[in-house]
């Protein structure tokens, strides 16, 4: 099981109101994963903002912090579940899942994810921000059965 880890599903700006469609969606894959690992949505107004509260986070382990990019690694749900499933064999505490601003993340925010992090793409066609978050939601909710061996993912 998951329980020992926390994921939290970020975006740089600010968040959405809780009746927007895609919050109200995002919020119930988050919600669907609760029996397997604590999740969370939070926003930064800055990736400056951001990088700051990873490095106030108090655990016995760093956040493993994965930022959407378009030049980062596509993965198959089940490699990206078997990602998850190694951090949390690990130890793994905090995933931290990273949408960034309207830009893009800069060289600067890549550079200081490089040791204990990810740079992960959803593909190469370019997605509005919210539904990349819904997108993200539900393949860690995916992920989560994948592990845990229920059927969600073979209907």
């Amino acid at each position: 099981m998951l329980q020992f880890m926390h994921l939290m599903l970020v975006q740089i700006g600010s968040l959405p109101a809780a009746k927007d469609p895609y919050e109200i969606l995002i919020h119930d894959y988050l919600k669907r994963c609760s029996p397997l690992l604590q999740a969370s949505g939070q926003a930064f107004r800055t990736e400056k903002a951001f990088f700051e509260a990873m490095g106030r986070m108090q655990n016995r382990t760093q956040p493993h912090i994965v930022l959407l990019d378009p030049r980062g690694r596509t993965l198959t749900s089940e490699a990206f579940a078997a990602w998850i499933g190694e951090r949390r064999d690990t130890g793994a505490q905090q995933l931290v899942f990273a949408v960034g601003a309207a830009d893009g993340w800069s060289d600067e925010a890549r550079g200081k994810i490089r040791n204990n992090g990810m740079l992960l793409s959803l593909g190469p066609m370019t997605l509005a921000h919210h539904l990349a978050r819904l997108v993200l939601a539900e393949q860690i909710y995916r992920a989560c059965t994948i592990l845990t061996g229920h059927p969600y993912h073979r209907q």
